[in-house]
C-alpha cells in the first residue's frame, strides 16, 4: 500500500497562489501554446531587483575564494545564529545607514533568508490558537509561511478603499488600534515599504500599532525587506528603532545588494526571542551560509570605512525611484486606470475593474504582457493587479511598451 502524505501538504498542493500561477504562465511551454515567443514577452511579474551588487561585495567573494585558508573556512559550519563578526557588521550597517540605537550582536539572529526567518519566528511567537494580524493587502507569501509554521489564525485589517482606490492607513489609525485591542492578536505583522503596494507606513501609524501591542502584551513585527528603497529624502523615525520586548524587525540582504540568490537575512529582537530562535533554527537550517556571512562582513566593513555604503544605497534607491515615476507617467499617458503611486520598493497596484486573475490571463494571451493577480495579497485587490518595475529598472522603454500593450484592456 502506498503511504499517504500529510493533509497539510496535500492542502497546499491543491492551493493555487499568485506565485505558482505566474510561474505557470511564464513557463516557455505554456507560452508556446498561446503562440507567444518568450523573447516577445514583457514581464511585470518578478518581484526582484536588477541593479549591480556593490563592488566591495564582488571584491569580498573574489578574495575569499582565491585564498586557500579563507575558502576552507567558508566551508565550515557557522554558529547556529550566525558569526559574531557578521553580526557586528550588521550593527555597523544599521548604525551607519539609519542611526539605529541600542542594537548589539546579542539582539541579532542571522538566517538563510528573511523567508526562512519569518517561518521560524512564527514558531517562536505563536501557539495554535493565537491570532496574527496582517494588513489587507499584504505580501502573498505571508499566509503560507504562517500556516506551514503554525496553526495560528490569520486576521486582516483593510487599508485600501476599493471605491476610491485610496491607501487610507493613516485615516484608519483609530479603527486599527480598536481592532488590535478587540481581537488581541499575538503578533501584528507589517511591511514597509510594502509589497504589493509600495507604500511606506507613516510614523503615526507604526507608533499607534506599537503602543497598541504593548498595551495587550503582544509583538509588533516589521518586515524591512525594502528598507533601503524609500523614495522620499526623509525616512520615518521607526526605521531607526532598535529592538524592544514588543518590537521585532526582519531584514533581507537580497534587495539592497542584489543578493537574491545569495540567501542571507537577519532578525533584530530582544535577547529572549533570539535565544528561543537558537533551538528552532538548529532544527530547520542548522546554521546560515558561512561564505555569504564572510563576504557580507568584509563588504560592509570596507564600504563603511571608505564611506561608499550610503552613496551606493542612495544611487540604487534613486534608480528605482526613476523607474517608479516613469511607470506612473506611462500609466497616466496610456490609461485612465486608478493606481497607487509608489513611495518605495518595486511595485504599483492597478485597479482593472474586473477579476484580476481573469485580467492577467487575458492580458497575457492578447498582449504578451505578464502581471500578477491581486487576489493573493488580500480581498481589497481582487479586482486589481500588481505591476513590478524592478526587473526593468534599466529598461524603461520596455516598461512603456508593456503598459502601452495592455492599455486597450484597461
Amino acid at each position: 500500500m502506498k503511504p499517504v502524505l500529510s493533509k497539510k501538504s496535500q492542502s497546499f498542493k491543491r492551493t493555487i497562489s499568485p506565485v505558482r500561477q505566474i510561474m505557470m504562465y511564464a513557463d516557455q511551454a505554456y507560452l508556446k501554446t498561446l503562440g507567444i515567443k518568450p523573447e516577445n514577452l514583457i514581464s511585470f511579474a518578478g518581484g526582484w531587483v536588477n541593479h549591480k551588487a556593490p563592488l566591495e561585495l564582488q571584491k569580498a567573494y573574489k578574495e575569499i575564494v582565491s585564498d586557500d585558508e579563507s575558502m576552507h573556512a567558508s566551508g565550515g559550519y557557522s554558529p547556529t545564529l550566525g558569526m559574531l563578526g557578521c553580526k557586528e557588521a550588521i550593527v555597523k550597517f544599521e548604525k551607519h545607514t539609519y542611526a539605529v540605537q541600542n542594537l548589539e550582536p546579542c539582539h541579532i539572529a542571522i538566517g538563510a533568508s528573511s523567508t526562512q526567518l519569518l517561518s521560524d519566528l512564527m514558531r517562536v511567537l505563536l501557539d495554535p490558537d493565537d491570532k496574527v494580524l496582517l494588513l489587507d493587502p499584504s505580501y502573498c507569501n505571508y499566509q503560507s509561511q504562517i500556516v506551514t509554521a503554525t496553526d495560528a489564525n490569520i486576521i486582516r485589517f483593510p487599508v485600501i478603499d476599493v471605491d476610491t482606490w485610496e491607501y487610507n492607513a493613516d485615516k484608519r489609525i483609530g479603527a486599527f488600534v480598536d481592532y488590535i485591542q478587540k481581537e488581541r492578536p499575538k503578533a501584528v505583522l507589517l511591511v514597509s515599504p510594502d509589497n504589493p503596494t509600495s507604500q511606506v507606513l507613516s510614523q503615526d501609524f507604526v507608533v499607534a500599532a506599537y503602543e497598541a501591542v504593548c498595551s495587550i502584551g503582544s509583538f509588533l513585527v516589521v518586515d524591512f525587506a525594502y528598507k533601503d528603497m524609500v523614495f522620499e529624502e526623509k525616512i520615518p523615525e521607526y526605521f531607526s528603532w532598535g529592538p524592544t520586548d514588543n518590537l521585532i524587525s526582519i531584514h533581507s540582504n537580497s534587495k539592497w545588494s542584489r543578493s537574491l540568490g545569495r540567501r542571507l537575512g537577519w532578525i533584530e529582537a530582544d535577547e529572549s526571542v533570539i535565544q528561543a530562535l537558537d533551538s528552532i533554527q538548529s532544527s530547520t537550517i542548522l546554521c546560515p551560509d558561512t561564505l555569504h556571512q564572510m563576504a557580507f562582513q568584509r563588504c560592509v566593513n570596507e564600504a563603511v570605512e571608505n564611506n561608499t555604503l550610503r552613496p551606493y544605497i542612495k544611487k540604487v534607491s534613486d534608480d528605482y525611484k526613476k523607474a517608479a515615476f516613469f511607470t506612473v507617467a506611462a500609466i497616466k499617458k496610456y490609461t485612465n486606470a486608478k493606481f497607487l503611486v509608489p513611495q518605495g520598493g518595486l511595485f504599483t497596484c492597478i485597479d482593472v475593474s474586473m477579476d484580476g486573475a481573469v485580467f492577467v490571463e487575458k492580458a497575457l494571451k492578447e498582449t504578451g504582457v505578464l502581471l500578477v493577480p491581486g487576489w493573493g495579497f488580500g480581498k481589497t485587490l481582487k479586482n486589481a493587479v500588481r505591476l513590478s518595475f524592478g526587473p526593468l529598472v534599466y529598461d524603461l522603454q520596455k516598461i512603456e511598451e508593456g503598459i502601452k500593450r495592455v492599455s486597450r484592456l484597461l
